[in-house]
Order: structure tokens, then sequence, then C-alpha cells
């Protein structure tokens, strides 16, 4: 008889509020082992796309490249032939000679193509793998970051404007900061036109200081309903939920440029672009 029928009853809801708040936390660290399975997935996704991007952008030059090679391999093997079987002509030799340099200098530029792509990936990949800080310009890791979604954006007749000074320096975080612009534009290629093509982006920057860089991310697309604006920074917000879309993408923008790049990132509908403050 220690304790009176009161201080029973305090007892056994302190009991049960202990119990209620062990289970929340044990809930709230399952939300977060499952909200860090779901963004390791969108890495996944997101390295997915990236290896059908770069197959699809090599497969182009590379492609062509070998169809003028087996023809040039061919033309050759008739003009050998020609050779040992009866004289040849001034003009004969000298069309084959122009055919044949035109079918190198084709053969050369569609390599060189290739060469360039692999290039901006190996970049690319460096960078988003490592993390590193580093001294770069930022107009060639704008240009590095649009070739690995090229073949994305000329698919329904879309297109980029770059307007980035080639003098912008920045020394900061590269790969994280190329993550940012990869989902920026995939989000503009998949909310933004919907069905529609010939879409236009255009990607800003310029310097606010000696310091602070800032750079603009536009596209002339539906826009964002303004209920939606507040929301689009938040994890797992999406209006398109179910048809390729996670809303993870500009959740890790957010903490990208936040946490990583020390700046601020903001998103406006129409005329009041969204821009991102950075250090440079």
């Amino acid at each position: 008889d220690a304790y009176a029928e009161r201080e029973k009853l305090i007892l056994r809801a302190l009991c049960a509020f202990g119990a209620v708040a062990l289970e929340n936390a044990r809930a709230y660290q399952r939300l977060q082992d499952a909200q860090m399975q779901l963004v390791a997935q969108a890495k996944m996704a997101a390295l997915g796309s990236l290896v059908a991007g770069v197959a699809h952008e090599l497969n182009t030059p590379i492609g062509n490249s070998l169809l003028i090679a087996t023809t040039l391999e061919l033309m050759v093997e008739r003009f050998y032939q020609k050779c040992t079987e009866s004289p040849v002509r001034r003009s004969e030799l000298l069309s084959f000679l122009e055919s044949a340099r035109e079918s190198a200098n084709l053969v050369a530029r569609g390599l060189h193509n290739a060469s360039h792509l692999v290039s901006s990936f190996k970049q690319v990949a460096t960078d988003r793998a490592h993390e590193q800080r580093r001294v770069f310009k930022l107009q060639q890791l704008a240009l590095e970051i649009i070739a690995t979604v090229q073949g994305q954006i000329n698919e329904r007749g879309h297109s980029v404007t770059l307007a980035v000074p080639a003098e912008i320096e920045m020394d900061s975080y590269p790969g994280p900061l190329g993550q940012v612009f990869s989902n920026l534009i995939q989000n503009a290629l998949l909310h933004a036109f919907g069905s529609r093509n010939g879409g236009n982006m255009i990607l800003s920057a310029k310097h606010l200081s000696s310091e602070r860089i800032e750079i603009i991310f536009q596209d002339d697309g539906c826009g964002i309903a303004a209920n939606n604006l507040k929301r689009v920074f938040d994890p797992f917000f999406t209006t398109t939920m179910g048809k390729g879309s996670n809303g993870l993408g500009l959740h890790i923008s957010y903490n990208i440029v936040t946490s990583i790049l020390n700046g601020e990132i903001s998103v406006a509908n129409r005329r009041h672009w969204p821009r991102i403050d950075l250090e440079c």
C-alpha cells in the first residue's frame, strides 16, 4: 500500500508514454532506414540512366565510324584488284584518293567525338565518386554534365542554352554541383514539358561578389502549382508518383547545395526563376 490509486494511475500513464516514445523512436529509425534505401535506389537509377545515356551517345559516332571504315576497306580492296588487273588512269587514282581522304576525315571526326564524350563521362564519374574539392571552370563542368544527358534532351527536340562566362572559376566540389545540374535538367524533362516537344532550358551564372556565384536554371515549361512551390524540396514529394519519379531529386539537390556547397537554393514560377547562390 505504498502508493495510492492516483499515484498508480500516474505511474501507469508514465509507463504508457514511455512505451509510446520507444515505439515512435523505433518507427522513426525504420523510416530513416527506408529513406536511406530509397536514396540509394535513386542513385542507382541515376547511374543506370547515365550508363544508358553513355551508350546512346557513343553509339552514333562509333557506329558511323565503323560503317565508314567498312566502306573504306571495301573500296580499297576493289581499287587494289583494279590495279592488279589493268593500268589505272590518273583520274581514277585521284578519285580514289579523294574518297579515301574524305572517309578518313569522317572516321577521325567520329572517333574524336567519341573520345571527347568518354573524357566528359570519365570526368563526371570521377567527380561524383570522390566528391573532392578542387579548382574548376564552371562553364566546362556545365558542358560536361549537359553532354551526359544530351541524348535525352535531343530525343524530344528540347534544347539547353548555356550562358556561363568562361572566366568563372570555382574552388568547390564539382561532383556534387554536377549532380545538382543533372537533377535540375532531369526534373525539367520529366515535369516541365510533359508530352510537349521543343522545350527550352537556360543555365546561366554570374558573380554576385568576389566570393559568391549566382546560378539560374530556367525553362519555358508548364510551371509549378502555387501550393506546391513550398514543397518541391521536401523528401518524397512528387506530383508524378509511379510515373518515373520518387520525389528525391530536388531534395538531394537542396541538401547538396546547403550542406556541401555552403549555398542557398530557391525556386519560383515563371519570371522569378530558380536560383542557386554559392561560394566560389
